[in-house]
């Protein structure tokens, strides 16, 4: 929101010489670049407090085997078709996104082909078998 100038503010004409308004400063600054030396007492690579042992992957404690979980519910999102030409708006599609590892367990594997058979309120996903 703007506002209107009064017709009696005055403007500063484009050309008029502006006065200094800054102060100068009280003491003169020493605008030197500073030159960093590395410290001969302080060790990057040998520091007092980082003296744990490293381990190796080998020492790790094995992890449990993760475990898939099924789902047992699943909301319908949603996703978009983008905007036809002379369309103002794209257009928001259902959208149902299945992941997990119980998907492998049950024979869903990556890169498999799906059949999937569409009733009523129903979606069957079966793995084509080659």
């Amino acid at each position: 929101m703007s506002r209107a100038r009064s017709p009696t503010s005055k403007r500063s004409k484009p050309d008029a010489k502006r006065t200094a308004t800054a102060k100068p400063p009280e003491r003169a600054i020493d605008a030197q670049p500073v030159r960093l030396v590395p410290s001969p007492t302080f060790d990057v690579d040998n520091l007092d407090f980082d003296h744990r042992p490293k381990r190796r992957v080998d020492d790790l404690p094995p992890r449990p085997p993760r475990k898939a979980r099924t789902p047992t519910r699943c909301t319908v999102g949603y996703a978009f078709y983008e905007a036809e030409p002379g369309r103002p708006h794209s257009q928001r599609i259902p959208s149902v996104r299945l992941r997990g590892l119980w998907l492998e367990q049950l024979g869903f594997a990556v890169g498999c082909k799906l059949h999937i058979t569409a009733r009523e309120g129903e979606l069957v996903v079966t793995v084509v078998e080659r």
